[in-house]
């Protein structure tokens, strides 16, 4: 994967996994609200977590292929788009 491909799946993979999220608990809304727990707040929050998680995922476990040895590279924590070979240890 490049890395315009990558900048585009984190932009777009916690938008999206944050509306199926949203839409299981508009799935499970009757059963919320017989269990007594807020179905807005559920969505509010899950959602939150599920596109944080999504977006831990992704910058740690989805590597970009270096331009360089065309090794495993990984997005470097704090710069944003940026990313480090594990092989050659180049970043770009």
């Amino acid at each position: 994967m490049n890395s315009a491909r990558h900048f585009a799946l984190c932009f777009f993979g916690p938008i999206i996994m944050g509306a199926f999220y949203c839409a299981a608990v508009g799935l499970m809304w009757d059963w919320l609200d017989r269990h007594n727990i807020s179905p807005l707040v559920t969505m509010l929050v899950g959602c939150l977590v599920v596109a944080i998680a999504t977006r831990w995922f992704l910058r740690n476990m989805v590597a970009v292929t270096c331009p360089f040895c065309g090794g495993k590279s990984y997005e470097i924590q704090g710069r944003g788009n940026r990313f480090m070979c594990v092989t050659c240890g180049k970043d770009h």
